[in-house]
């Protein structure tokens, strides 16, 4: 199996440096460019399936990469009325009737949330949010405690990791390829799953740039290795 797990291209929100969280932000002009320029890139990599966050900024980015390949959505209750740890994917299609590449959402690629502190602005000049929690974020992410509402760090590598075992653990996609369209720090989460990174390198050497691309194999009954990791296309 090998996968290809990208974060979603720029959005106004980014440009602004305001923290989206679960805000359900689209893309902007230079998020949709830099999408369409790594899908051509990708144009030769045969995709099997994809996965994607639920938020509207993920689902497009795989739009955008996936153009021309016809790809459905496929709708499933079981992603509303279960929790995002119980799913699995063996309940799922691989392919669509029609033989194009099935695009299913998982709640577990969601981006963290920041509770109360969703759509506030970080930048210096113009910051909404306390100094020192924002610095813990990203700086020192062992002292970052989640905002009143928000989602701890612990929970966010929790998801992803199920997420990134069980797509590892199906005998039925070990000859697939499959991309992965998630968020700066759920990105972090599934790549730190594979690398046991300890809470200081959370980031490790920083925030992935919109449109990086990090490639995974795995075989079953085997550890998922990173091949490569933030490769920019643009």
């Amino acid at each position: 199996m090998k996968m290809y797990i990208i974060r979603h291209g720029q959005t106004p929100w980014n440009a602004r440096k305001c923290l989206q969280g679960r805000s359900d932000v689209d893309l902007n002009e230079n998020g949709i460019y830099l999408a369409e320029l790594t899908g051509k890139a990708l144009r030769d990599v045969t995709f099997d399936m994809a996965f994607t966050s639920p938020l509207i900024r993920a689902k497009h980015t795989a739009q955008c990469i996936l153009a021309g390949r016809e790809v459905p959505i496929i709708e499933d209750e079981r992603l509303i009325e279960i929790s995002m740890y119980a799913f699995r994917i063996s309940s799922l299609p691989l392919k669509s009737t029609d033989g194009a590449v099935s695009m299913i959402e998982d709640e577990r690629l969601i981006e963290i949330s920041f509770g109360i502190y969703e759509g506030c602005c970080y930048a210096e000049e113009n910051r909404q949010v306390p100094q020192q929690w924002i610095e813990n974020f990203f700086h020192a992410p062992q002292d970052y405690v989640a905002a009143p509402g928000g989602e701890s760090l612990d929970d966010v590598e929790k998801r992803t990791r199920d997420f990134m075992e069980d797509i590892c653990s199906r005998k039925e996609l070990q000859d697939k390829t499959i991309l992965v369209s998630t968020h700066g720090c759920a990105l972090r989460g599934l790549l730190n799953s594979i690398r046991e990174s300890n809470r200081e390198d959370y980031w490790h050497g920083g925030v992935s740039k919109n449109c990086a691309v990090s490639i995974v194999t795995c075989n079953r009954g085997e550890k998922p290795v990173l091949v490569e990791e933030n490769h920019i296309y643009y």
